[in-house]
């Protein structure tokens, strides 16, 4: 097992080394602060809690390993998921995901059946690379329009007297400067819904509940994900109005890491709620409790 491990290591290293190069030498402007304003930081939060998640199930997995080597037809399938990491059109959004997949393929040769886990993992943390760049194509423009539709009304509703032509949102704050805000189609809440999407699924294979509680909670979450969308661009509307364009352009590019994360956490707790989490881990605590006496 340990040396199947380390030629699985090996061969991840050289393929990192000989055909992801490249990526490597992107990292650090893909992660600097403007880099991460740029290119999104929600995708690589996803990233991280799919790692997260193999690390807190990583005793599970390792039993789950198979004590021989991969049978034939999972060599052909590692063989096909290879060749897709290495000769898929490349991009900046999916180099990452690409990468990962080489890693999967060399790992399915290895361990065949074990790849289920790591493939749900990694389509999940795809699907929220992929999920907002189809969007985007698909319903950019109609939901740019359904978004000023719906906030025009409600920053007047609110005092702001907001007209708006088009996509263009116009205002005169409160020290007489003109301020005008386009709405685009990214201000549409795509990429949050890809990662809401994507947590939610974590969640799903984490805590278990009934269909029925599932979709329930998934169409609540879709509607809260886009109503905090429009609370942000609220408020970096708000902000421009009271303080100036500065403040909202800061708020524009900084209000979705606040608000969003606040919203989810609340998801989160209804969700685990409706689970009955707490309840079944007071129940596993007695009866740890009871085992030990």
């Amino acid at each position: 097992m340990k040396l199947r491990i380390i030629i699985w290591l090996a061969a991840c290293l050289a393929l990192s080394i000989v055909a992801f190069g490249e990526l490597w030498g992107r990292l650090p402007e893909w992660l600097s602060p403007h880099g991460l304003q740029q290119y999104g930081v929600f995708h690589w939060g996803v990233l991280g809690l799919c790692f997260f998640w193999l690390w807190l199930k990583r005793k599970q997995v390792y039993s789950n390993l198979p004590t021989d080597w991969a049978r034939p037809i999972f060599i052909v399938v590692g063989v096909c998921l290879l060749a897709l990491s290495l000769f898929l059109p490349r991009s900046d959004s999916f180099l990452v995901f690409l990468m990962l997949l080489g890693y999967l393929g060399v790992f399915t040769m290895i361990f065949g059946k074990a790849f289920i886990v790591p493939l749900v993992l990694l389509l999940i943390y795809g699907f929220s690379v992929g999920f907002p760049i189809l969007m985007l194509k698909v319903l950019g423009e109609p939901s740019a329009r359904l978004v000023t539709g719906t906030v025009t009304p409600l920053l007047n509703l609110f005092g702001l007297s907001v007209s708006s032509e088009g996509q263009v949102l116009n205002l005169v704050s409160i020290t007489g400067e003109p301020l005008s805000a386009t709405i685009t189609p990214e201000c549409a809440a795509f990429t949050s819904i890809g990662v809401f999407i994507a947590l939610f699924a974590l969640m799903t294979l984490d805590t278990r509940m009934t269909w029925k509680k599932v979709w329930w909670l998934f169409v609540l979450g879709l509607v809260g994900t886009w109503l905090q969308n429009i609370v942000r661009i609220l408020v970096s509307v708000a902000a421009g109005y009271f303080w100036g364009k500065d403040a909202l352009l800061a708020m524009h590019y900084n209000a979705a890491y606040v608000i969003f994360p606040l919203w989810f956490a609340l998801f989160a707790f209804i969700y685990l709620k409706q689970a009955g989490w707490r309840s079944r881990t007071s129940r596993n605590a007695d009866a740890s409790s009871a085992a030990a006496t």
